[in-house]
């Protein structure tokens, strides 16, 4: 039996693989079951895929078990050579264990890998493809994240729970050593001549950091900067905005293990999607270079229907989309240009809805504008007649930073130009009238490409809902007049459930990353508080 990709990831893909380049070294697997039967095992399993690289020609396919290529403990389970075109096909036989699977793909010292799921859960599945496993796209995300395991030695023990909790909690983590990884095969910096390959690399820039020792204070980001060298901090912070806005990393970056159940997670009904739409000015086919972008700009729609398959439409038509579990594809026109992206759903904490029983949603994404720049949309998916209660946002901070009681908080890592690199330490309080969130200095933050200096909010940051013309989005807050990193004042986006702020200064619209912490920690489903 063969799975054919579904016609519209099909034509994504295709629109992607000038960005998948050596730099990437993406190598998309489809895996079909042909006969592994539901207790795993026994049947082979059929992989068959392409590894784009506009095509990546030649490239060394390997599935291995307990632990990804050239590690210790790892088995190989089959191996091919892609043909000219990077297409390939494996026939594999999974064990009946719950023993970690993991595709590698090599070509020449770059050597990226990703955690398929445990092997008894990848044959029983019937079809498996990008819509189901986010990683099957192998990246320099997806090796970030296992390099940080790697370096604690916990790759043949990894369960989809201890890999969704990786995601959430080093998020900042991840992506500055996927930039690393990404500025060494696709910026021209230099492999440094102590790794045999990129995933040695990528161990070793998270080695002795706060991302595996609790003990450590050296931020992941400032070993990468230290290892590749100062003539590479613009090209990381460019990446570092990039990746977290792809629309092929940015659904890794929040999911990656195995969408066993792909029922969608919102029910089937009428709801309102609110968002923001944030264009990063980078080119997907020059990722380590900024450009000029518009400000960021709000999409409403109050008329959503989602169909009991997962259907996303709008009644104008400019919204259409498909979730698979938590999974989300996602189309919108607006000004008569269409932008395509991928992402995750998850579940809003019940506290934060009023004038509502019913579920309201989070939608995380990241993907293409119509002039083929890297763009960010974050939105809630609520019932209609909804409104947001801020102060249902409780808790206090889960990454060290000390706040006054009552106070909830955070840190932010800068993305991109201007702010990439730069951390604060903040703390925010809610409030029922606007300013609905206040965010003041929690301590002093880093500068990760200058540690001799550290950095610090200075005053409030107020955030009211944002107002564009004669129109209110509530569930989106804004500050004016901040100065985060560049000495000029700017504006802060933030929309409800995100895991990331938007800051817009000059013709730059940068971003701040948050690690898991009460704004933005999200649900799987009604019955899983987990990320």
């Amino acid at each position: 039996m063969h799975f054919i990709l579904p016609s519209r990831l099909q034509r994504a893909m295709k629109r992607r693989s000038t960005l998948l380049s050596a730099a990437t070294l993406s190598a998309l697997l489809l895996i079909t079951s042909c006969g592994g039967g539901s207790s795993g095992g026994g049947g082979a399993t059929a992989i068959t895929g392409q590894a784009i690289d506009a095509p990546l020609s030649n490239a060394t396919i390997v599935i291995t078990l307990n632990a990804p290529e050239n590690q210790p403990n790892a088995q190989v389970l089959g191996t091919t050579t892609a043909d000219s075109q990077g297409s390939f096909t494996l026939n594999i036989s999974f064990p009946n264990t719950q023993a970690p699977v993991f595709a590698n793909a090599q070509t020449g010292t770059t050597l990226l890998s990703s955690y398929l799921g445990p092997a008894s859960t990848l044959a029983s599945l019937s079809t498996l493809s990008t819509t189901s496993l986010p990683n099957l796209a192998i990246s320099q995300v997806t090796t970030a994240a296992l390099a940080i395991l790697a370096a604690t030695n916990q790759l043949s023990t990894l369960t989809p729970t201890a890999y969704a909790t990786l995601l959430s909690n080093h998020r900042s983590d991840i992506v500055a050593a996927a930039a690393g990884i990404m500025a060494v095969v696709d910026a021209n910096c230099p492999l440094p001549s102590g790794d045999s390959d990129t995933f040695e690399m990528a161990k070793a820039m998270v080695s002795n950091t706060s991302a595996v020792s609790s003990s450590s204070s050296t931020a992941t980001l400032s070993n990468v900067s230290t290892t590749l060298g100062s003539s590479c901090n613009s090209k990381i912070q460019n990446l570092l905005q990039a990746i977290s806005a792809s629309q092929v990393w940015a659904p890794e970056l929040d999911m990656g293990d195995v969408v066993e159940n792909t029922q969608p997670i919102v029910p089937a009904g009428n709801y309102h999607l609110q968002g923001l739409l944030a264009d990063t000015g980078i080119s997907i086919n020059n990722p380590a270079n900024s450009g000029t972008a518009s400000p960021p700009s709000p999409f409403d729609d109050t008329q959503v229907t989602v169909s009991g398959n997962g259907a996303i439409s709008s009644s104008d038509g400019n919204l259409t989309g498909q979730i698979y579990g938590n999974y989300l594809t996602l189309s919108l026109t607006t000004g008569g240009s269409t932008d395509s992206f991928s992402g995750k759903v998850g579940l809003l904490p019940s506290g934060f809805l009023a004038g509502t029983t019913g579920e309201g949603f989070s939608l995380r994404s990241g993907g293409q504008d119509g002039a083929g720049n890297f763009v960010k949309f974050d939105a809630v998916l609520v019932p209609q007649g909804a409104t947001p209660s801020w102060t249902g946002i409780t808790g206090t901070s889960e990454d060290g930073t000390s706040c006054p009681s009552g106070q909830i908080g955070f840190r932010m890592h800068g993305l991109g130009p201007i702010v990439g690199g730069f951390t604060y330490n903040l703390c925010a309080t809610v409030n029922s009238t606007a300013p609905y969130l206040t965010i003041s200095n929690g301590g002093s933050g880093e500068d990760d490409f200058n540690t001799s200096s550290s950095v610090s909010l200075s005053g409030t940051l107020s955030m009211g809902a944002l107002i564009s013309g004669s129109s209110s989005y509530p569930f989106i807050l804004q500050a004016t007049g901040g100065s985060l990193g560049s000495g000029s004042n700017g504006t802060l986006d933030y929309v409800m459930g995100s895991n990331e702020m938007i800051y817009t200064v000059s013709s730059d619209n940068t971003a701040f990353l948050m690690n898991e912490n009460p704004l933005d920690k999200l649900a799987e489903n009604s019955q899983n508080s987990d990320h």
